[in-house]
């Protein structure tokens, strides 16, 4: 075993030691554009005066996205859904996350309202927010007009430029047209946002129930023809359009019943069920507000939908560097499934580069991110010196942010460069760029030295030797110099399932996690999980499905929700909205029983005590009947012992002193004889070397240093440096 500790150490420090080398500059080809969305130009041709049609007294609005994103279509992020996991039926309004419905009224702004729609019940249950849809119809600064229409692309654009979401009562929905104040501050900051590929057929819902799931109520187009006797049922509340005319009209799925009845619709679909939608025009209408939509609907989600999964906290990030305010507006590529772009920028104050936000085109994206200082060279954006290099996978299409291991410092009037190499899985056009488009965002403009392409990553064109308008959509988010004050915390657990724990993080202002799995020599894993997590979660990993599988778990000590991804069913979302726990409370789930299956716990960071769901017992609370820690104290449960069952153990932030309570020793508390960390660490233990027992171990709390006693090493602390990079 001595040998193992020690060769478990060198793969460690071997494994996580990068060494990078400079980008050099000769010529570039160049780039090709991606397939313009047939429904788009349709719509520009038959577009009058620009205005959408409002009929029956309702405004519609929704206008086709300019991209075509039919090639989505049938594909899967790798190991994420699983179709026998869903329940028949479910409705987020049950569950408190839908916020009330509202009346766009004779405008075509339903964009804004589905936008929101899903925003808002993204939020839910831990706030409850009420968002601005005039002042999105009114500054989002593309061509269309307030009644002109909209979609969710455009929405993105406006949120993620940080032009919004601003408070419904700070610009109510009555100002109306041309109404809107300016400069008032948004309220979040849109970090991202998820594009969800458009049904196959019927029955290819799987996708579109799991996002509702993970993340609450999501946008989708539909064709609405709600005034015919063709169409909608008004005593059932129920629609089926089977037609071929376009999407023309916004709302968002809030949850599906699959044993709905086909015959409550007035043609009667192919089968039953129907998505549960939440419309716009007000609680009058429809059934409070509400329909039901047949899966064989020929328009609902026949194009591509989108989540609004993220709304962090303003104090996540003090500005944003960024030349693309349309956002996506076009996909470029050099004919295979990788690409570079790169943006140049001066900063304008002294602060630290915190994270990157860029577009990904596909599913399952391999990234690198790289930071330049100092550029020597102003039409080479690697000519600098390298700062941060850091690599990662996204599972879906869309607007991401990723946060930087190790934030960049910038110093006012210093030249920097984000430079991103995309992978796609599929798609041959990786980049996403804005430029000028006529009458959708004639506006966009660009200036040489901005933004670059490259087909190999040692060659640079600038973007506007392609299109003087043209921009890379790379954008780079600073604060004051220090990193936030909620960062990135161990998450350690057994992802893999080869009885060896893997060195994981978890950052808890933006959700994301990097694993480093020991069965594939611990290749970095880089994911958000769909949206799990975030500002106001704490990571809660543990098996609790009984696979030997860690399970990515997420805890909100704010009102004591649980959201579990278990592995057993390919990652299937369990949420228990106040399951256990709340303020005060942090997450210490183990194995208390030893039936193998983790069992949710809590301990409460005042007073010491300890409340444990037994599954043995059908999560039945159980209180520890004397507290155990307190004030200064870190849980840090784990089978210390060896007897398969989890000893509750405390860590002393201050003295770096653990005291565990020995299961197999009718729960005795010991002391670890020697100190392990202290202040300015965090606890982490974990088998790290497989043999049944658990290490103590703890991390840095600002830097890669991890310090292990290895069990099996006769418990002497080994000092490990692990890169997330």
């Amino acid at each position: 075993m001595k040998t193992r500790i020690g060769s478990l150490a060198v793969r460690f420090l071997g494994t996580f030691t990068i060494i990078f080398s400079s980008l050099q500059v000769t010529n570039a080809q160049t780039p090709g554009t991606a397939p313009v969305n047939p429904a788009f130009l349709q719509y520009i041709q038959a577009r009058a005066h620009g205005k959408a049609v409002a009929k029956d007294g309702y405004g519609r609005g929704d206008i086709p996205t300019l991209v075509d994103y039919s090639y989505l279509k049938g594909r899967v992020p790798a190991g994420r859904l699983a179709p026998q996991a869903l329940t028949s039926s479910y409705d987020l309004r049950t569950l408190g996350k839908v916020t009330p419905v509202k009346n766009q009224g004779a405008y075509g702004t339903c964009w804004t309202f589905a936008s929101y729609g899903s925003l808002e019940s993204a939020l839910l249950t831990a706030e409850t927010r009420d968002f601005s849809e005039n002042n999105m119809a009114n500054l989002h600064r593309f061509d269309n007009g307030y009644d002109d229409g909209g979609n969710y692309t455009m929405a993105t654009a406006y949120l993620t430029r940080w032009s919004g979401p601003i408070n419904e009562s700070d610009d109510p929905y009555a100002n109306g047209p041309g109404h809107s104040p300016s400069n008032l501050p948004p309220q979040k900051h849109v970090q991202e946002v998820l594009f969800l590929a458009a049904k196959t057929n019927a029955l290819d819902n799987t996708a579109l129930k799991q996002a509702v799931v993970n993340s609450g109520a999501i946008y989708v187009s539909m064709y609405s023809d709600f005034d015919t006797n063709n169409f909608y049922n008004a005593a059932n509340h129920a629609f089926y359009y089977n037609g071929a005319s376009n999407t023309d009209h916004a709302v968002a799925i809030i949850g599906w019943n699959d044993d709905y009845p086909a015959t409550n619709f007035l043609q009667t679909p192919a089968g039953n069920g129907a998505f549960i939608v939440k419309n716009s025009w007000g609680t009058n209408w429809g059934d409070s507000g509400y329909f039901y939509c047949s899966y064989y609907d020929t328009k609902m989600c026949s194009g591509s939908s989108a989540s609004f999964n993220n709304g962090a906290a303003t104090t996540n990030y003090n500005s944003i560097y960024q030349y693309d305010p349309f956002g996506k507006v076009q996909s470029l590529g050099y004919g295979s499934t990788n690409a570079w772009a790169a943006n140049i920028f001066t900063a304008t104050n002294s602060d630290a580069l915190h994270a990157v936000g860029f577009y990904t085109t596909d599913i399952d994206v391999d990234y690198e991110i790289s930071v330049y200082v100092n550029l020597s060279q102003s039409t080479n954006p690697a000519s600098g010196t390298l700062q941060a290099n850091q690599t990662g996978s996204i599972s879906d299409c869309g607007y991401h942010t990723v946060a930087l291991t190790t934030p960049v410092t910038l110093v006012s009037g210093q030249t920097f460069s984000v430079v991103t190499k995309l992978v796609n899985s599929s798609y041959t056009f990786p980049l996403a760029i804005e430029y000028a488009y006529p009458g959708y965002c004639s506006g966009a403009t660009s200036s040489p030295g901005q933004s670059f392409s490259s087909s190999s990553g040692s060659s640079w064109a600038d973007l506007t030797t392609w299109d003087t308008t043209a921009n890379a959509c790379i954008k780079a988010y600073c604060g004051t110099g220090t990193a936030p004050q909620v960062t990135v915390v161990p998450a350690i657990a057994d992802y893999d399932g080869d009885r060896i724990s893997d060195p994981a993080i978890y950052n808890e202002s933006t959700g994301i996690w990097l694993i480093k799995k020991s069965g594939s020599n611990y290749a970095l894993t880089s994911t958000n999980y769909g949206g799990l997590g975030g500002s106001g979660y704490a990571a809660a990993s543990a098996d609790f499905d009984g696979d030997r599988i860690a399970d990515p778990a997420v805890y909100q000590s704010a009102n004591g929700n649980w959201n579990v991804l278990l592995s057993s069913a390919n990652y299937f979302l369990v949420e228990k909205p106040a399951l256990l726990g709340g303020s005060n409370f942090a997450a210490a789930p183990a194995d208390f029983d030893g039936d193998r299956l983790a069992d949710p716990a809590v301990y409460n960071t005042s007073s010491g005590y300890w409340v444990i769901l037994l599954s043995s017992a059908g999560y039945v609370a159980v209180a520890m009947t004397h507290p155990l820690g307190g004030t200064g104290y870190s849980s840090c449960p784990a089978d210390y012992d060896g007897d398969r069952v989890a000893d509750p153990a405390i860590y002393n932030t201050s003295s770096g002193i653990w005291t565990v309570m020995l299961s197999s020793a009718g729960y005795a508390s010991i002391n670890i004889a020697q100190a392990l960390g202290g202040a300015g660490y965090l606890p982490c233990p974990g088998d790290n070397d497989g043999d049944g027992l658990a290490d103590p171990a703890v991390k840095s709390a600002s830097g890669n240093e991890w310090i292990v006693m290895f069990s099996a090493g006769g418990y002497v602390p080994t000092t490990l440096t692990i890169l997330f990079e």
